[in-house]
């Protein structure tokens, strides 16, 4: 299986929003559920790949998207893990 990413969000309007500006750019993104093994509540996450990642970066800089969290998914046969991405959405980063 591929490695892809998945950015949460405080809440499903944030994620459509940046669903929203990301599409207007051109950019392809997935809105899927969040992953259990990051939360077992309800909401919505978009999901992309490494080739998207440093866009998502620049918006996050430019304080233009509004993410709770990257993290980055691998894969060890079937089992999925999730591994935080450090980065501007991360509320002690300076």
């Amino acid at each position: 299986m591929e490695d892809y990413y998945v950015a949460t969000f405080h809440s499903v309007s944030q994620a459509l929003r940046f669903e929203k500006m990301l599409l207007s750019q051109s950019v392809t993104v997935k809105l899927i559920p969040v992953p259990r093994v990051l939360s077992s509540s309800c909401g919505i996450a978009a999901r992309f790949g490494e080739d998207v990642y440093p866009k998502i970066t620049e918006l996050a800089q430019r304080d233009l998207a509004e993410l709770e969290g990257v993290y980055r998914f691998t894969h060890q046969g079937r089992k999925a893990q999730a591994h935080s991405c450090p980065g501007p959405w991360d509320e002690n980063s300076e």
